[in-house]
């Protein structure tokens, strides 16, 4: 008999209600018994004791059970969510895990879980898909587990209601802590309510609709952080995401059709998301390869589309559009060649745009190309298309890459100056909210690269000074600092007091001079071991140097050989270095409230101070180089005083940022030992202009 009929003859239901559920049913997919359940006519109970009846097996009423987690952990997230299966009992004596599911007749799912939990018994049971989901979602996809990061990468969320059934911030938040906006819009809260438990972990408000057109009734004009539609929703949501774009292009819109389903679509579409986008740069890269240029000439705009898009926070399936039509532009712009001053790169985007349509191709995309440059004064005072939002990404990123050349190191000074072009076109050809995140960005890169420049420094010895040069360019090109020297005094000097990064010994002499040549400055204290030390020299020699492998060479290279094999194996090292730093910087950031004291040379005041600010911690900081004092007093995690000898507030900070070798010390202190505030500058501000006056000095001194 169909469960229809079990039901209707155990008077379980009527026909009416079957029809009902039936019309559900294929307006919203999901199972029969499901939509009974949702609709109050069948208990979970009578629904398992009719399944069971007609699958001839033993059923399980999940919402009686106490389900353990340490049962639960028997079966792993992914597949528990995959398959809505739910593992309820464990016998020690008879090693049986007993596990719900909606189709116990599977033997594709019974040979599965046989093979993911080796050893034990495996016997399944039916249970009411509801009931699956929910023990599903509150024991695998919990609040604040990974699964859970995966599920809606949009921190945590706050959701409860007042007694007029009003949406308010709960667990005793006020309005003025609550950390951004969700709108949740669904035609079934009762199937999602399992969604709202994850969302409601925060302070985060969360809203409510069953519509879209409900939902472009209730934005207004708010931002929202996130925006989940369910897929069988009515009404126009391609409106509703219009309108959120125009308010915010930042808002992310997730389509779902269950909230396994938001888990599982990451999981397995990520994969394939990368691969397109490495499948696009490696075929401009083959380009440029074809064509003998150093560089990928054709990637650019692509690379940067790509890093944008992810930096507002575009859904994925956005992303992927406009990061294609980016890559289209790279290389229409290669095949059709430079575009004189003017209009003429219009004409390069018409003559890609008749390509295109003379292959069907996405229209999309095309709308994106054609978006590109349009003056967008007194225009989507409502709608943002994404074809507009996409074209606008792509005309910022293509004016800064015409304005940056090819493989250029981009500097704060250089940055400055676009930043300035760029702000004076805000609101005319750049919408303000896309063109501030570029900038953002970007500042951000700087920055990072900036606070790495310590890990840059590379002592490059050569005899021939001539010699050198190739290899100098090519590391300097690369965003190396490089110190050339063509003796042993100079390179043994420099080792003690700059305290390089790493040092490459170019030496082309017979394998024993080069043996002397190692063995020399190792006596007189550079210790090879611990400075990682590449040996760049003849095909032959190299074959005769392997046994200083063994007593810490980094590794052996053939000057031959392409120079790429060595900026490769440098980069390597230098992650390596910077991946120890992080985990220095980890243990500082975690050191006991009581107090730390530390090594410049371990650990430098940009680390300090970023440890200490998301640590929010009030302290008192003193550094010294041995010569000088800088004392700090941090509240909260911010500077708010600092002194280093007549300088107060950042300035001092910024002489402080220069040490390299001395120490410091952190002690806890009281609020009230914290003396009047000299300083007006954020923590980010004083990293961003002292690394730029770091920057400028190094300039001065080469």
């Amino acid at each position: 008999m169909r469960l229809d009929e079990i039901l209707v003859y155990e008077g379980l239901v009527n026909e009416d209600q079957i029809k009902q559920a039936l019309v559900l049913q294929k307006q919203q997919g999901g199972r029969l018994g499901s939509h009974l359940i949702r609709n109050g006519w069948v208990s979970e109970a009578n629904l398992v004791r009719a399944l069971a009846r007609q699958l001839d097996c033993e059923g399980v009423i999940l919402s009686e059970q106490s389900l353990s987690r340490e049962v639960m952990a028997r079966i792993p997230a992914q597949l528990a969510i995959a398959r809505t299966i739910v593992p309820f009992a464990f016998d020690p004596s008879t090693n049986e895990l007993k596990v719900a599911c909606e189709d116990p007749a599977s033997t594709e799912l019974l040979n599965e879980l046989r093979f993911v939990v080796p050893g034990c018994a495996i016997k399944l049971y039916v249970a009411a898909e509801p009931a699956l989901k929910t023990a599903i979602t509150k024991y695998y996809v919990v609040p604040g587990s990974e699964s859970a990061e995966e599920v809606l990468p949009v921190n945590r969320y706050w959701d409860t209601r007042d007694d007029t059934g009003r949406i308010a911030v709960g667990g005793g938040s006020t309005p003025s802590a609550v950390r951004g906006s969700v709108l949740l819009v669904t035609d079934d809260l009762q199937a999602d309510q399992h969604v709202r438990s994850i969302l409601a972990t925060a302070s985060f408000r969360v809203m409510t609709c069953d519509s879209a057109d409900d939902a472009i009734d209730l934005i207004g004009n708010q931002s929202f952080h996130t925006v989940f539609i369910r897929d069988t929703v009515s009404g126009d949501y391609l409106d509703l995401i219009d309108r959120l774009r125009k308010i915010s292009p930042r808002t992310r819109v997730r389509y779902y059709s269950s909230a396994e389903r938001l888990l599982l679509d990451d999981a397995s579409s990520s994969g394939n998301d990368e691969l397109h986008i490495r499948n696009l740069e490696l075929f401009t890269a083959l380009l440029a390869s074809k064509d003998n240029l150093p560089a990928n000439h054709s990637g650019t705009v692509g690379q940067l589309t790509d890093r944008l898009c992810r930096h507002i926070g575009l859904p994925d399936r956005d992303r992927l559009t406009i990061t294609n039509a980016a890559y289209i532009h790279d290389l229409s712009k290669f095949y059709y060649g430079a575009t004189a001053a003017g209009e003429d790169f219009r004409a390069q985007i018409s003559l890609t745009v008749k390509l295109l349509d003379s292959l069907n191709y996405s229209a999309l995309v095309i709308g994106i190309l054609k978006a590109m440059y349009i003056n967008l004064r007194e225009k989507f005072t409502k709608r943002l298309p994404i074809e507009t939002l996409g074209g606008n990404i792509l005309t910022i990123v293509d004016i800064f890459c015409d304005n940056i050349s090819l493989g250029e190191k981009m500097s704060l000074d250089k940055f400055d100056k676009i930043k300035h072009k760029f702000n004076d076109l805000r609101g005319k050809l750049f919408l303000p909210e896309v063109v501030e995140a570029f900038l953002d960005m970007i500042q951000g890169e700087i920055l990072a690269t900036e606070e790495h420049l310590r890990y840059n420094q590379v002592l490059l010895y050569c005899s021939d000074l001539e010699m050198a040069r190739p290899v100098e360019a090519r590391l300097k090109n690369e965003g190396f600092r490089v110190i050339v020297v063509a003796d042993q005094e100079s390179l043994v000097d420099l080792y003690h007091r700059g305290n390089p990064d790493m040092i490459i010994l170019l030496e082309m002499g017979a394998p024993a001079a080069v043996t002397v040549l190692i063995e020399a400055i190792m006596s007189r204290g550079v210790e090879i071991a611990k400075t990682p030390t590449f040996l760049l020299t003849d095909t032959y020699v190299t074959s005769q140097m392997t046994a200083f492998l063994e007593k810490g060479i980094e590794d052996l290279i053939a000057i031959d050989n392409n120079l790429s094999l060595l900026v490769t194996k440098i980069r390597k090292v230098r992650s390596r270095i910077e991946s120890q730093a992080t985990g220095r910087l980890s243990q500082t950031a975690s050191a006991p409230a009581t107090g730390a004291v530390g090594n410049l040379l371990d650990m430098n005041l940009i680390d300090l101070l970023q440890a200490l600010g998301p640590s929010r911690r009030t302290v008192k900081l003193i550094v010294s180089d041995g010569k000088s004092e800088l004392t700090m007093y941090l509240s909260q995690g911010q500077i708010v005083s600092a002194r280093l000898g007549d300088k107060v507030g950042a300035e001092a900070v910024y002489d402080g940022l220069a040490w390299t070798s001395g120490f410091w010390n952190i002690q806890s202190i009281p609020p009230t030992e914290i003396p009047p505030p000299n300083n007006e500058y954020s923590n980010e501000s004083i990293l961003m202009e002292g690394c730029r006056r770091l920057d400028e000095k190094h300039k001065t001194a080469t």
